[in-house]
């Protein structure tokens, strides 16, 4: 399974990053599933400068501060959600193109 995090924003108070809206995409061979969310730093210091962050830096601090129990929350989420839909078997919504597809 592979992460892939982005920043799409944050907001910064004197050069102290408060809050950063993500988005986390989880994929495997077969099935991508993503969320966006808001998270405001709890206790947010001033850990490098602000011209130095880089938009690693933000999300491993939300991956951080997403942890509970050592399980990080957003993560696990995504894992169900994937596991779920790789356990549906997919069918071809009637509204669409209906094409045999030979297995």
């Amino acid at each position: 399974m592979n992460y892939k995090w982005s920043i799409l924003d944050i907001s910064a108070i004197d050069g102290l990053i408060t809050h950063a809206k993500y988005k986390v995409e989880l994929s495997d061979q077969d099935q991508i599933v993503e969320t966006e969310g808001n998270w405001w730093f709890a206790n947010p210091t001033l850990k490098v400068p602000f011209s130095d962050v880089t938009e690693e830096m933000v999300a491993f601090w939300i991956e951080q501060e997403t942890m509970k129990d050592g399980i990080n929350l957003i993560k696990s989420r995504l894992e169900e959600q994937l596991n779920e839909l790789n356990k549906q078997d997919s069918v071809v919504a009637p509204w669409l193109p209906q094409v045999f597809t030979p297995n």
